[in-house]
Formats: structure tokens, sequence, C-alpha cells
């Protein structure tokens, strides 16, 4: 007996390529859950593994010697039955010819019955044996066969394979080796890409058409995304918007988009703060903004100020914050800006962005949302697309750090170069399109 095992991302789908290599009847003789790990991947996938009992090559040739042996034995027995009834039956007449000899009268020959192991029985008997015996050499044959096609088969490429893991791919495989390479020349992070590839359902005994594949990974990435977290009506209360990102991101030109489509657009009542004490041309270029909005400004220089100008301003719609602009490695500023934060959460209904440039470097990326990270719970705003065609890192660093996407910004121009972040857009320029 032969243990053979196979493996699949279910239980079934593990059985049924057993069943096709093996024919249907397959012996599950025992199963259980192991790591997988793809060659080219980064992560391992948790799959089914069974274990299938086979009889090998003398198994079956000894069960077709039995089965022969003893058909053999049986004709050898019907044999020495035909032969008993046949000396029986001549006896008999033997013994009545000497009693008619030795009367003088005639005496009617009496008919013996047919023995139980007479000739039209043994034709009967011998037909029956030969058609059993024909039947097992069949068997035998076709189960050769069998296993001979099915070596066959298990030495062919294995279709539906991951697109890094066979270079002579199917037309379905190399498809898929094209939306992996696509993702990652747009900069999507081969994690990423990878996680993305493996997600499809692709059926590799199924027919599937590429349109189909490709609408499939284009729905999977919107919802990754989900949908976009902006600045809400506050109703009744003023709400307080605070920006943070490291330097030369855009911080302060977003914060003058977002206040002039608040103040212009939705018609609310905004005031404009900064902490941002370092650069003296972050504070003049703000106080512009605000006299050309006619909203109110201040500069908040500490944490002790913030709940008072909040006060001010209690009955505005909303109070948008700049906050200062710094390396993710300044421990100083970082901590400063921490409790900035902290203050503005406890005077109102604060709201955080992480505001970063989609022309940065993922991996600078990840090190500046780790360092906001003590902050709490923020949305994500991407400045900068207008100088970028590859988009990959707003899906990297929303993967990354879970955060919602809120808005995008693609040029200079105040109020405008502005808009709500779209999936659907940025997803179809993930895949190569226009």
């Amino acid at each position: 007996m032969n243990i053979i095992p196979f493996i699949g991302k279910t239980r079934e789908a593990a059985e049924k390529e057993a069943k096709k290599q093996l024919g249907p009847d397959i012996t599950v003789i025992s199963s259980d859950v192991v790591n997988v790990r793809p060659k080219g991947k980064i992560f391992a996938r948790r799959m089914v593994r069974i274990n299938v009992a086979t009889e090998d090559e003398s198994d079956k040739e000894k069960k077709i010697r039995e089965g022969i042996a003893s058909i053999d034995r049986a004709r050898k027995r019907a044999e020495v039955s035909s032969v008993n009834a046949n000396a029986a039956k001549r006896a008999d007449d033997t013994s009545a010819s000497d009693k008619t000899a030795g009367d003088s009268q005639p005496v009617r020959q009496k008919v013996p019955d047919a023995p139980a192991g007479g000739h039209n029985n043994d034709a009967l008997m011998e037909e029956k044996l030969d058609h059993i015996e024909n039947l097992l050499q069949q068997k035998f044959g076709r189960d050769a066969a069998a296993k001979e096609d099915a070596s066959k088969d298990a030495q062919k490429p294995e279709a539906g394979a991951a697109p890094v893991e066979n270079e002579k791919n199917s037309e379905k495989e190399a498809f898929l080796k094209l939306l992996y390479k696509t993702l990652v020349d747009n900069e999507v992070n081969e994690t990423v890409a990878n996680q993305m590839v493996d997600e499809l359902e692709v059926d590799s005994d199924k027919e599937v058409k590429m349109e189909h594949v490709l609408s499939d990974i284009y729905q999977k990435i919107i919802l990754k995304f989900g949908r976009p977290e902006t600045i809400q009506p506050n109703g009744n209360e003023c709400r307080i918007i605070v920006l943070i990102g490291p330097t030369g991101v855009g911080k302060t030109t977003t914060l003058a988009k977002l206040a002039a489509n608040l103040k212009i657009k939705q018609k609310k009542n905004v005031a404009l703060f900064t902490t941002d004490t370092y650069r003296i041309s972050a504070a003049e270029q703000l106080r512009t903004y605000s006299n050309i909005l006619d909203a109110p400004f201040h500069v908040l220089y500490t944490t002790e100020e913030v709940s008072e100008h909040v006060d001010i301003y209690r009955d505005y719609d909303y109070i948008l914050v700049d906050t200062t602009g710094h390396s993710h490695r300044n421990e100083e500023l970082k901590k400063n800006n921490h409790e900035i934060v902290e203050a503005l959460k406890a005077a109102g209904q604060a709201e955080v962005y992480l505001v970063v440039s989609a022309t940065t470097k993922y991996r600078d990326l990840v090190d500046v949302a780790d360092a906001y990270k003590e902050i709490g719970d923020y949305r994500l705003i991407f400045t900068k697309l207008d100088e970028t065609d590859a988009l990959g890192n707003l899906l990297n660093l929303h993967m990354h750090t879970g955060a919602p996407m809120s808005y995008i910004t693609n040029g200079q121009n105040v109020p405008g170069d502005i808009d709500i972040f779209d999936a659907q857009e940025t997803v179809k320029k993930l895949l190569g399109g226009n």
C-alpha cells in the first residue's frame, strides 16, 4: 500500500485533485491543516492536506493471481464432479446389462437421473468461469493503463499556479503574472501585490475569461481602499480639523484649500490656527490666506493656549489647525506635536489628518506613519499626485496603517487642485489604465 499526499485550499479541493489523478474510488485515511509558503512568496498560506491510500502494482497482481487461482480451483472441482458423474453412469449401465444376461425374462432398462454435476451444468460453469476470468484480466489491464496515464499527467505542469512559480505558464497564469507586474511597476509593494493576486479565486479546471479576472482584482482593490472619510457637517458643535505630517509635503497649502472650500462653497464659519513657530513663512502664508478668506487667524505657542483659543471660537463651525512639520527622527518636535494634538482633542471634537506626499519612497512613508501612530486614529491625505504617475504608495500606506483615505491634491491652486479620494479612478491607474 502506498500513501500519497494531496494539498488544496479546502479538503474538497484536495480530494478533487486526488480523484483527478487516481480515479473516483479513493480512500482518504487522514487530513490536516498545514502552512505552505509558495515559491517566490513571503507569507505562507493555510492549506488542507489529505493522505490517500493506494495499492501498488504488487498488491494488484497478487489479487489478480488469487482470483485466477480460485477460478482454477473451481474449474478442477467441476471437472472432478463431471468425471465422478460419468463413472457412476457407466457403472449403472454395466450393472443393468449383467442383470439382463443372468435372467431369462427381459427387464425394462431404467434411465438414471442426471447428476448435479452433469454435462449441461459443466458447460454453464465453464462459461461463467471464463467470463469472470476475462473480466478480471480486462480490469487489470485498465488499472495498469490508468496508472500509466496518471504518471504522465503528474509530470505535466500544474495549471492555475501563481505567476511566479512556473515560467511555462498557461495563458491564465501569464495574465496573472502580467497583473502582478503591472501593480509592481506602479510601485505597489511586492508583498501587497502578491496578496492582491493570491486572493483571486481562479479555478484552473474552469474556463475563465481574462476580463472576469481583471474585474475581480479591480473590485477587490476598491474594497481594500474602502470609502473615503472626509470632513462632514458638524451639526451644532464646533469641529477641530488637525493636519499633521512631515516637512515639505504641502500641509499649509492643503489646509488653505480645505478652509476655502468650507468657507466659499459650504458657507461655513472657519478659523485658522497654526502651531508652526519654526518657519516664519508658514505662519505668514496662512495669515495671507486668512485675510483673503476673511477668517480669524492665531498662532498657538504652547499647549496651555489651546483651550483658551478654542473657547473663543467655539461658536464657529470649524477650526483648522496647521502643525509643525518635522522629520520622523526628531523626537523633540514629535513629542511637542503629540502634546498639541492631545490638547486639541481634549478641547473639542478633533479629527486628525496625516498629510504625506505620493512621491515619497514607501520605506520613508512607513517610517513617517509609524512616527505618528502614538497620536492615534488619523485619516490619510496624499499630496503632489500631479508630480507622479505611480500611485502604488496610496495602496501601500493604506494597507500598512489601516487608516481610511480622505483627500488627494494635484497642484498648488487654492481653492482648486483638491479632491476627495476616488478609489475607482486610482485602481484603474494601478491596473494600467489611463
